[in-house]
């Protein structure tokens, strides 16, 4: 099997991020966007990069302000990271 790159894994990624595949925004209601594709994707995202790197799970509330909103999932929102 050839490994993964950088790039292959970002592609993969952004071609299956949709509406469809993103988690339900309850907390927030603020809708997936085809100008955000990575919102409510961020605990899939993070089991994958997992799986092909390893390293550790982060599960928490994102705190950060508004305006990172396209890099956290936004503020109070249940976001998962991986801490490799």
């Amino acid at each position: 099997m050839t490994p993964w790159n950088l790039l292959d894994i970002h592609t993969a990624l952004r071609a299956s991020w949709a509406a469809d595949t993103c988690t339900p925004s309850d907390v927030t209601g603020i809708a997936w966007q085809p100008g955000n594709p990575a919102w409510g994707h961020c605990d899939i995202t993070a089991l994958i990069v997992n799986d092909i790197f390893g390293g550790d799970l982060v599960s928490g509330r994102s705190t950060a302000p508004v305006s990172r909103k396209a890099f956290t999932g936004g503020t109070g929102c249940p976001t998962v990271w991986n801490s490799t």
